[in-house]
């Protein structure tokens, strides 16, 4: 039986990448997250043959060998991330998205890969991580109106 993890930071864009993901593709999923620098988390989860992981917005760095481990238990791995990821390695069942330019969040990423579909919670988690040049431009196709794009902002 598949068991499948959500492993993402608590903080707005750890979350609002989690929200993209679960708006488009439902699924029931133990959660495992931290305090906002809690990052080691992907360690945290005793993975097995056939289980599932989506790691969110913690550096693949610090979670590199909880990662090796739950492959070679047989686990497949999804990694979207912005922060310093140090070497990835290469294997079948690590599917990673990292991204670590100045103006890019996880958030922006899960947009990415889900072209836009839930765009909005990835401008709400720009702004939250202080990315108002990326969030702005990301809103753009949206067609806010000025106090559209302020609430995004304050939320």
């Amino acid at each position: 039986m598949t068991l499948f993890y959500d492993v993402f930071n608590g903080d707005a864009d750890g979350i609002c990448a989690l929200h993209q993901l679960r708006l488009e593709a439902p699924r029931a999923a133990e959660l495992v997250t931290g305090a906002k620098r809690e990052i080691a988390l992907v360690g945290r989860v005793k993975a097995c043959a056939g289980d599932a992981l989506t790691v969110l917005d913690v550096s693949f760095a610090r979670n590199a060998g909880a990662v090796a481990s739950a492959l070679a238990a047989g686990a497949t791995v999804q990694y979207f991330d912005h922060h310093y990821a140090g070497d990835i390695p290469s294997h079948p069942n690590l599917k990673a998205m990292i991204d670590t330019g100045a103006d890019v969040c996880t958030s922006l990423l899960v947009d990415r890969f889900l072209d836009g579909r839930r765009r909005v919670w990835a401008v709400v988690a720009a702004f939250g991580d202080n990315l108002a040049a990326a969030a702005t431009r990301a809103a753009a196709p949206l067609h806010l109106a000025p106090h559209g794009l302020a609430q995004l902002q304050a939320l």
